[in-house]
């Protein structure tokens, strides 16, 4: 198979004659490894100094990113989701950067004549926990159950559902968006913050590590967060909160540390449910004026119910990834 791509990116794709499945081999192929890409640059560079007597010694990345982006369409009824292992690198993304960096406009006429838009997304599923690096250099911690997505054609605008910790490269020219299910916008240059916004939960929550973040909501800024601040935004009620917090404290979690402060009962099931993988059966005799202070760290599921009985009466029972719990 790696003969048969190779073959492909050095005769058929630099001479524009592959099919769009073809297309997305070279892409699966070049994502592969560091040699693949290392071969593919090679090919592309060979190609080039067999048909042009002038080579542009260096690219400026910056006007050749916009020239592309001038050429691609902006609009997209259909658009066409990549999905992606999360241990993968982005392999539609990495062929954007390698068309803007030799400068050829010949790819956005050939690679996308056929796919106007192209969706990546990432995934982490139910109790477990993921980094990935996006195409600009930006790092993502994803927590159990967040799904993270964005077009190749605009990777510094993304969105997500579920649990996010961002350091985001800097670049002024490009602010970086990320959007939430409940229509909230985030947008920053360069920054640390994490981001929660479970669908079945009624908040989005931003805290604030370093740099700064601007809120805002159908077009309407909100509030400008600073280093230790956290925003609280009640779906239901369209209101936010800003107080000030020990902001490392909520991106504990991508070290594998789960801390929550006086949190409930119910409150507490849900985050319970994504750090072991689990479905939790609540009685809903459980008084709601329990109240949980823990930190996890090794913890097994059975060490925490019994910690969490020392405060609550209750009893459970486990059943593979089945939890019950009744009250006594």
């Amino acid at each position: 198979m790696q003969e048969s791509i190779k073959d492909i990116i050095q005769h058929r794709f630099l001479n524009k004659e592959t099919t769009e499945q073809e297309n997305n081999e070279i892409l699966h192929w070049i994502s592969a490894s560091e040699e693949n890409l290392a071969d593919f640059k090679k090919a592309h560079q060979l190609f080039h100094l067999s048909n042009l007597k002038q080579i542009r010694a260096e690219i400026d990345v910056d006007k050749a990113w916009d020239r592309l982006k001038s050429q691609l369409p902006k609009e997209s009824k259909r658009a066409k989701i990549i999905y992606m292992d999360i241990f993968r690198k982005i392999a539609v993304s990495i062929l954007i950067l390698l068309a803007v960096g030799f400068g050829s406009l010949w790819t956005t006429e050939h690679f996308f004549s056929k796919t106007k838009s192209a969706i990546v997304q990432f995934e982490a599923p139910k109790g477990e926990k993921s980094k990935i690096v996006l195409a600009d250099g930006s790092q993502v911690w994803l927590n159990s159950q967040t799904i993270l997505k964005y077009n190749a054609l605009t990777p510094r605008k993304v969105s997500v559902e579920g649990e996010a910790y961002f350091e985001v490269e800097k670049d002024t020219k490009h602010p970086f968006e990320v959007t939430t299910t409940s229509g909230m916008k985030i947008k920053v240059t360069g920054t640390k913050f994490n981001l929660r916004s479970y669908s079945d939960e009624p908040y989005v929550e931003t805290t604030l590590e370093e740099g700064g973040v601007i809120i805002s909501k159908d077009n309407r800024e909100l509030v400008e967060l600073k280093p230790g601040q956290q925003s609280k935004y009640n779906i239901r009620s369209n209101e936010l909160f800003v107080e000030n917090v020990s902001a490392e404290i909520y991106s504990l979690w991508k070290n594998n540390e789960l801390r929550v402060n006086d949190i409930s009962f119910a409150e507490w099931i849900p985050r319970i449910e994504r750090w072991y993988g689990v479905s939790v059966k609540l009685d809903p005799k459980i008084g709601s004026k329990d109240r949980f202070t823990m930190t996890i760290k090794t913890e097994s599921l059975r060490e925490l119910l019994d910690m969490m009985k020392l405060t609550s009466k209750f009893n459970y029972e486990i059943n593979g990834e089945q939890i019950e719990i009744r009250a006594k």
